[in-house]
């Protein structure tokens, strides 16, 4: 930092100048009127681009007013770049920056001046100057400071955001303005970029002072039709521009030491976004490039919240609560889901949910969310579905919650049954909440064969409830029957994906729900993102463009097992397989290494699971998606619909469903469809893709006959499992042998252990300590 001791006293008026000559004059006049003493400021005139008579003029004014000190240099072309060459050539201990169609009020010097301290930066009075009328009128800039004057307590602040961000009307000590330069880059927002830095790196230093509008200080802004608020409508002005500045904030943010400035050089984006929404309202058939173009920066933030929406129609003050066990950023499919609906709704809101720490964690999407998000609490629990861990999450949730305001409404979503115990705790201690409660799929039984959860086996919390019931629920119940009765007894909004769903939980449900249920059910199904949120995170994924690229994403569980994708690919031609390759993202990859039959593993790519928005990037690059419908299990009807369906509805990839008969999926209108254990459909299915992609015909090969291949599949499968037992068996050896050299290991490890504590405990030890001391410290 320069030294304070090698700057003068007064003032640096830094003053770039373009084509100035119609303006400079007022400006100069303004100049020489000055109250302060002339020795106590220089006025440097970098004239930048191609000149008029702007230097002319500024030489007449030198000649004939030799009292003041008015110097005239020279830069390349760009405001930028005059503004550094003035900053290096400033040579007082405080620096002001002017701009050279606007002047300045007789005393605007002496004023700043009056009040600056070392580490202080005073700001003036603004006033907007009619270029047409002449008329002066308070600005909209520093309308919010005018009834406040001295030091400012909290300077950034909402009030204060614009004033800071104006290169002009601020005193400022030159020692700190020497350590910051002009991005020559940009075209526009270049004072957003250049104090975004500035406090980033001085904020703990700096205060903030406000002269009273009382003293006239005034800097007199004129408003020309070429301003840069007025400049129409383009793609490089309203998209290219703004993204070079929002990089910029971008490595500001990096360097903000405190989350108060963090904030607010994220508050700054806004504008931003503002005018990239202009454009895209006019020009709506951009909306791809433009994400691509953002996408390409890999910012580490952008308000993806206010992108391409009515910004007015995004806050409320008046929050929901969310209650969700598992959140963003653990990285199951519920937290997803959560989160989807509230991207989807578009409304900030609070949340309460659990660390759950020994999760996979994805924090691009929660910075996503986070977005979204007024107040986060999240309650420290392990992943557990026991009736204690749902307890201490309800106890502890209840403990934070009970410190806040009470809500209007409140929301959790299950899955896991902590959400809604937790949701119904607090809505019988505040009975006006409006609660929302939504089921993913049944909670009683997995695929209509066996119960999820145990008795709850909790006496003391069944009288407790019981006490608000006409229908007494008991210790025997299982935890997650108890969870549906109570939440559909005393919510407010049942939601469900589907009406299958909707039927089958009234069915197996043991106490009589089904009028309640019918009341208050919606039908709202999985939601599909935004395209914006598809191109956040740019996957690195290679694909070969000569060949029709396939993906699954997905785990292999007894309810969905991969089969008929199988038959279907390997029904096709050898000669055509050559053409295809098959993407698998999977959880479960030796699984699958297992069940591919060997030709079909050939044009496979199997690769571990993905974040969520690089899922949603990669699911716009593949010909043809792959999805398939979990069987239904002794369930008289199927209640599941793949979440992954409405990701990939977000898509412009087409789409293949392999479905259960009479399931939701299967009366959905699909691209392509085929039936489950069907595998005469799923070769119609794969021949009309292949006829519609690649436009081939006749792709099956016909010489292997349906009860052919299955025996040769069921070879095949036999073939692996007997592999697997081997391999089994030669790990159980392994362990057994294992097991043999750590006894022994153990046992040669007690006896060293006997021989150190002799050796420690003997007289001879003990005599040669000091000896051993003196050899330490000649080493």
């Amino acid at each position: 930092m320069v030294k304070e001791s090698n700057l003068e006293k007064g003032i640096s008026a830094i003053i770039p100048t373009y084509k100035g000559e119609a303006f400079i004059s007022k400006l100069l006049d303004s100049l020489i009127n000055q109250s302060i003493d002339p020795k106590l400021f220089e006025a440097i005139f970098i004239v930048n681009g191609e000149p008029d008579s702007t230097p002319d003029i500024i030489k007449k004014y030198q000649k004939e007013n030799p009292q003041i000190n008015i110097i005239l240099t020279y830069s390349d072309p760009g405001v930028c770049n005059a503004r550094n060459v003035g900053i290096d050539l400033s040579t007082r201990e405080y620096s002001i920056f002017i701009d050279d169609d606007d002047y300045i009020s007789h005393n605007y010097f002496e004023k700043l001046y009056q009040y600056a301290q070392p580490n202080r930066i005073v700001i003036g009075t603004f006033m907007d100057v009619n270029e047409d009328t002449g008329e002066i009128q308070e600005s909209y800039l520093s309308k919010p400071l005018l009834e406040n004057s001295g030091i400012v307590e909290n300077p950034y602040n909402d009030k204060m955001q614009r004033i800071l961000v104006i290169t002009t009307d601020k005193l400022i000590p030159t020692k700190y303005v020497k350590n910051s330069s002009f991005n020559p880059d940009l075209k526009n927002g270049v004072d957003i970029s250049y104090y975004s830095e500035f406090y980033a790196d001085n904020e703990s230093e700096l205060e903030f002072y406000i002269v009273d509008k009382k003293e006239d200080c005034v800097y007199y802004r004129l408003w020309r039709d070429n301003s840069i608020s007025r400049k129409p409508i383009s793609y490089d002005f309203n998209i290219t521009d703004r993204l070079k500045l929002l990089n910029d904030l971008n490595k500001n943010l990096k360097k903000a030491k405190t989350p108060v400035m963090k904030s607010f050089i994220k508050s700054l984006t806004g504008g931003e976004i503002v005018r990239i929404n202009n454009y895209l309202e006019k020009y709506p058939q951009d909306y791809k490039k433009v994400l691509k173009d953002i996408t390409s920066y890999n910012f580490e933030f952008f308000p993806y919240k206010y992108l391409n929406e009515n910004l007015n129609d995004l806050d409320n003050t008046k929050r929901e609560l969310i209650i969700s066990y598992t959140f963003s950023p653990t990285n199951i499919t519920t937290s997803n889901s959560v989160v989807k609906r509230i991207l989807t709704e578009k409304k900030n809101v609070d949340v309460i949910y659990g660390s759950l720490n020994e999760l996979t964690k994805d924090y691009s999407l929660e910075k996503i969310v986070d977005q979204f998000l007024i107040h986060k609490i999240e309650i420290e629990t392990d992943f557990s579905s026991s009736w204690e861990n749902i307890k201490n999450f309800v106890t502890k949730g209840m403990e934070e919650l009970n410190k806040l305001p009470v809500y209007e409404k409140i929301y959790s979503r299950a899955n896991f049954a902590h959400s809604h115990f937790l949701a119904l705790e607090y809505k019988l201690a505040h009975p006006e909440t409006y609660w929302r409660a939504e089921f993913s799929d049944p909670l009683i039984y997995v695929f209509g064969r066996d119960k999820v959860s145990p008795p709850i086996e909790d006496e003391e919390y069944v009288s407790r409830i019981n006490k608000h019931l006409k229908e007494k629920i008991s210790s025997k119940d299982d935890i997650n029957c108890i969870c549906e009765y109570l939440t559909f007894l005393f919510c407010d909004e049942i939601i469900l994906t589907n009406e299958n769903q909707k039927e089958l939980m009234i069915d197996i449900n043991p106490y009589d729900v089904a009028d309640i249920v019918n009341e208050k059910a919606i039908i709202n199904t999985h939601r599909t993102l935004d395209t914006k949120y598809y191109y956040v995170n740019e996957s690195s994924y290679k694909l070969d463009e000569n060949r029709l690229n396939f993906g699954y994403f997905g785990a292999i569980y007894n309810a969905r097992s991969f089969e008929d994708f199988i038959n279907a690919f390997d029904s096709l031609n050898d000669d055509l397989k050559d053409k295809i390759t098959l993407h698998i993202f999977t959880s479960t990859k030796t699984f699958f290494e297992q069940l591919l039959s060997p030709d079909l593993y050939k044009i496979t790519n199997l690769n571990p699971p993905v974040n969520f928005l690089e899922f949603l990037n990669l699911t716009t690059k593949f010909d043809v998606l792959l999805v398939e419908d979990s069987d239904k299990g002794n369930f008289k009807l199927n209640p599941y619909l793949p979440s992954k369906l409405s990701d990939y509805q977000g898509s412009d990839a087409a789409i293949w469903g392999i479905c259960e008969e009479g399931s939701i999926m299967d009366s959905l209108n699909l691209d392509y469809k085929s039936k489950l254990n069907d595998i005469d459909s799923g070769k119609k299915a794969i021949e009309k893709i292949i006829e519609d992609k690649l436009n081939l015909k006749n792709s099956l090969n016909t010489d292997i006959k349906t009860e052919q291949y299955y025996r040769q599949r069921i070879d095949q499968l036999t073939q692996k499992i007997y592999e697997l037992v081997n391999v089994a068996q030669e790990e159980f050896k392994k362990d057994k042998n294992y097991e043999s050299e750590i006894k022994e290991l153990n046992l040669k490890v007690n006896e060293l252990e006997n021989i150190n504590s002799e050796i420690l405990n003997s007289n001879s030890w003990k005599a040669t300590e000091k000896l051993r001391k003196i050899k330490r410290k000649f080493k």
